[in-house]
């Protein structure tokens, strides 16, 4: 072998090395993203929750919204809110799938199979027609496929 061909060849070596090298540190970096995503998820419904489960105004408002019971002006503010919310976090959940932040099994902890309660409230029907097109479309169409029509 001649002096230009061993420089050719670890040349070539050097720029296959540094390939892998870039690929293991995009597939880290894409994994730390996930996590980090998925930790948000989490802490999105926690502060939800945790909203709910220290106020025992808004677990009432909560339960008999869910139970499809008459509220009053405020309480109906109040279950407006929470389901907004709610329907947000969903969404979220939704367009990180879409964005490959997460994979689709945060669909399942965090999305659309954790909606059940929420879509089964007598009232969640109207709730919905009248704030659909407030959502991302995608969104929208997902969710009324996935979770509305398999009720």
């Amino acid at each position: 072998m001649t002096g230009k061909t061993i420089s050719e060849v670890l040349a070539a070596v050097g720029v296959i090395a540094s390939l892998v090298f870039v690929g293991a540190e995009v597939r880290q970096n894409t994994v730390a993203i996930q996590g980090t995503t998925r930790n948000e998820l989490a802490a999105g419904a926690r502060e939800m929750l945790m909203t709910i489960a220290s106020s025992p105004e808004l677990a009432s408002v909560w339960r008999r919204w869910l139970a499809g019971e008459d509220l009053s002006a405020d309480e109906g503010m109040a279950a407006f809110s929470l389901v907004l919310s709610y329907m947000r976090n969903l969404e979220n959940v939704y367009l990180q799938v879409e964005a490959g932040s997460v994979d689709e099994s945060a669909l399942i902890g965090y999305g659309f199979a954790a909606s059940s309660g929420v879509v089964y409230s007598p009232l969640f029907d109207s709730w919905w027609a009248r704030q659909r097109d407030g959502f991302h479309p995608g969104f929208v169409s997902e969710f009324e496929a996935r979770v509305l029509h398999a009720r």
